[in-house]
Parts: C-alpha cells; structure tokens; sequence
C-alpha cells in the first residue's frame, strides 16, 4: 500500500507540475495579447497623426507641384523664339532674324517726281541724276556689319567679306535692282552704253523685284490718274496716301552699323 501510494503521490506532484507550467503559459500568451491590443492603438495614432498631417499640409504640396509646372512651362517658351511664336508681332517689312531694329511708320504722299527717271532717257546718265540715285543710299549700301551671330535665329549665309560677317539688307537690294532696270532702259533707249552684264541682270532683277512687290502688297487705295498722255482714266498712283517706315530712321540705322563707308547704287 505504500508502494501505491507513493506512485499516486507521484502522479499527483505531476500533475500540479503540469498545472502550473499550463498556467504560466496561459499568463504568457494573455500577456503578449494584451501587450498587442496595448500597441495596436498606438500604432494607430502614429498613422492617423502621419494621414492628419499630409492632409494639413495638401495645398503646400499642391502649391509647389503647380510651381514646378509652371517652371517648366516658362523655360520652354523662353527656348523659342518670340517672332516663331506669334506671327502677329512681326513688323510689316522688319528683319526676321531679330537684328534689325523695329521703325516708326508716317503716312508718306506719293508725288511724280521724273528727276530720277527723265523723259529724255539720255539724261539718266548725267551726274545731277546719278548723284541723286546715289543719295537714295545709305553710306555702307546698306551692307551690314553683324557681331555676335549666335544671339540671332535664321541668318542667311553671310556674303564673302574680309574679317567681318557681312550682309546686305533688302531695301537697298531693291534700290540697286531699281537703278540698274532704268539704267538699262535708258541705255537701250538712248544709244548710252549699258554694263555688258545687263541682260542676266535683268532677269535677276525682274523676278527679284516681283516677289518684294507681292511681300509687301502695299494695299494704299489709289485714284484717277492726271499725268497720263491720253488720260485714258485709269490710275497713275500720284496722290494717294501710304503707310510707310520713316526712310531716314532707316538710313541712319543702315550707317549706324554699316561695313564700310562706299555710297554708290551700282
């Protein structure tokens, strides 16, 4: 019986054993549970402070993105030229590579003046009238002397010039093609030597002076003519009113920044 009893004592020291080590985990595992329901909350609040926050702070970061874009947009308008973006601000008849100057307009009456293309062609050839054609010009003829080439946009090839970078300007272009048809109009007409290359600078000069006449399509309105022989009713374009630039602001630019000091219209 003791025997027994000591193997029943045995079994019973077991089980308070079992007892207590299923109670220290049942502590354990309600200690760790409660240890998260304790942190969950906490982490909670951090995340909800974190969400209050970018919430608050929207409209900064809003502000800044639009800032950005903004930026963006500005830098890209500044790479383009102005003249490439808005045709409308060209001046009529202006230079498009952005080195001429913009010129004051004046409202000019055309008047018939024959001095420089006499009745009697063989008087073109005189100083008085060649003198005159010479004036028409600026000093330089309007070639241009232009530094610093990478400020401008599009520039045609310059034309061959010693040390400089050097080109001519259209107004005066015309001038010289304007000349040189009278000058051999009036050779053929009166006996006069004309140059010998007068034929292939004829035709040069006819399409040349087409095409400046249809860009700049002067569309002054124009009535009854009162020179003409026969009066036959057309137009003769004599005192009818023009928007034109103001010449002389334009010679004083082309000497301004001319190549040389030469003043000859041939």
């Amino acid at each position: 019986m003791a025997s027994q009893k000591l193997r029943y004592d045995g079994l019973h020291i077991d089980d308070q054993s079992d007892s207590r080590s299923s109670t220290e985990v049942e502590s354990l595992m309600d200690k760790q549970w409660h240890d998260v329901e304790l942190n969950t909350p906490i982490r909670q609040t951090k995340r909800n402070r974190v969400l209050a926050t970018l919430k608050s702070s929207r409209w900064i970061i809003d502000t800044a993105l639009l800032l950005v874009i903004l930026a963006l947009l500005v830098r890209d308008q500044w790479r383009v030229p102005a003249v490439l973006q808005d045709p409308n601000i060209w001046q009529f008849g202006q230079d498009f590579t952005g080195v001429g100057p913009k010129f004051s307009s004046k409202i000019t009456t055309f008047v018939g003046d024959e001095s420089y293309a006499p009745n009697d062609t063989a008087e073109f050839f005189s100083d008085d009238v060649l003198d005159r054609w010479n004036k028409l010009m600026p000093v330089g003829m309007g070639f241009v002397w232009v530094n610093e080439t990478e400020k401008y946009h599009d520039l045609p090839t310059p034309i061959m010039w010693p040390e400089k970078t050097v080109f001519t300007t259209s107004a005066t272009h015309q001038l010289h093609c304007l000349f040189t048809i009278v000058q051999t109009y009036s050779g053929l007409t009166s006996g006069h030597e004309i140059p010998d290359d007068h034929h292939w600078h004829m035709i040069h000069c006819f399409d040349y002076m087409r095409q400046a006449i249809m860009c700049s399509a002067d569309m002054a309105l124009e009535g009854l003519e009162t020179t003409f022989p026969d009066h036959n009713g057309g137009s003769d374009g004599w005192d009818s009113k023009h928007v034109c630039k103001d010449w002389s602001q334009v010679k004083s630019y082309l000497e301004s920044v001319r190549a040389y000091d030469d003043q000859l219209i041939y």
